[in-house]
């Protein structure tokens, strides 16, 4: 039966910089967090572990290259142990989680995200499609079959976008196709525009993520929507500086970002931290909001014209290598990425409930009867 109100959360917190197992560990808390709170619905900025590389943006390149080292030694690969914990949690707490990590497949890493069920199951993987500016010396691009966004779920058609892809009106307008009700527009660590020097564009600062591009995606396509903020504290920056470099002592310009707006691009109530705020943001849902805003302008139904603009969407797998499929002679094999990964397979069987124990691993306590 579909739910159509329910709590939800968006995550505004600090990485953990550099380290695969205690990212994977604050993921999991938060997620408990969210589950006994009641929420059917969890959500964690772009690329939360291991945390976003800023520092791209700010050093040069024999700089960046420990640091890009000790990046990449603690991305997560979407088919291991780590990425099994977190589903488990998501089974364990029975709620949609969005998460998303610097994925590791074989030596290129990608802005991934993944939406997983009450059930622990990967309902949707997905990679940016293009890495912005700097992120291109990091990260690669996303392929076909790991770019589509929303998913049919119990609580609505939710959809998953990373940073500036939450600007670009090819992928807003196909995320609209598919009638879209919840959206995730997660977003990095950002700077505030304070912080801009010429001839840098306002676009590249905090404020535009959060109070102009944001609100606009919620209004443009009347969904809600939650934007997870990743935070800085001066131990951060001094994490993310290289060595020899005096690192910045202030991270308040860094803080307070995280947003989340109602289907008509107002903020909900609560929507907006305070700057030393750091946690989880809750929102009741109330999925009918978007009745209302989608009959003004529904851009996938009735305020359309498909006969005089369309978009083409390809979301064919291209290998580098192909193969011939026996089966079909001459022809060409087919490639799934989410079935090379694994995402197809189940998860581990969840262990029988022990007497003594509630949730895996967690002691209840038992009250023994009789006298003291």
């Amino acid at each position: 039966m579909p739910l159509t109100k329910y709590k939800a959360a968006a995550v505004t917190s600090e990485p953990g910089w550099f380290d695969l197992e205690g990212g994977v560990q604050k993921t999991i808390s938060f997620i408990n967090e969210a589950g006994r709170a009641g929420c059917k619905l969890v959500a964690f900025p772009e690329v939360w572990i291991p945390g976003y590389p800023y520092w791209m943006w700010k050093v040069n390149y024999l700089q960046s290259l420990p640091m890009l080292k000790r990046y990449r030694e603690n991305a997560m690969a979407v088919d291991s142990e780590e990425m099994r914990r977190i589903r488990r949690a998501a089974r364990d707490n029975q709620i949609f989680v969005s998460v998303g990590f610097a994925e590791i497949d074989h030596a290129t890493l990608y802005l991934a995200q993944v939406l997983i069920s009450p059930t622990g199951d990967v309902l949707n993987h997905r990679r940016k499609i293009k890495p912005t500016h700097v992120e291109k010396l990091v990260y690669g691009d996303g392929a076909g079959d790991t770019f589509m966004s929303v998913t049919e779920t119990e609580i609505g058609r939710l959809g998953q976008l990373n940073c500036w892809e939450n600007m670009n009106p090819f992928l807003k307008c196909l995320n609209l196709s598919q009638g879209e009700q919840i959206h995730i527009a997660a977003w990095p660590v950002y700077p505030s525009i304070e912080r801009r020097v010429e001839p840098d564009p306002a676009t590249n600062y905090a404020e535009t993520a959060s109070d102009f591009v944001t609100p606009e995606y919620a209004l443009e396509t009347g969904t809600w929507t939650l934007a997870p903020f990743q935070r800085l504290s001066v131990e951060g920056l001094k994490k993310n500086t290289p060595e020899g470099v005096e690192p910045e002592t202030d991270p308040s310009p860094y803080n307070g970002h995280a947003r989340i707006y109602r289907p008509d691009g107002s903020l909900a109530p609560n929507g907006k931290p305070d700057k030393d705020f750091d946690g989880l943001m809750f929102v009741d849902i109330d999925l009918n909001e978007t009745h209302l805003t989608k009959t003004l302008a529904d851009f996938a139904g009735h305020y359309m014209r498909p006969d005089l603009i369309r978009l083409l969407v390809d979301t064919r797998r291209k290998e580098l290598v192909t193969e011939v499929d026996p089966a079909k002679g001459a022809g060409i094999a087919t490639y799934s990425t989410r079935h090379r990964l694994g995402l197809d397979k189940p998860l581990d069987p969840k262990p029988e409930r022990d007497a003594r124990k509630g949730a895996v691993g967690k002691e209840e306590v038992v009250e023994e009867s009789g006298a003291l």
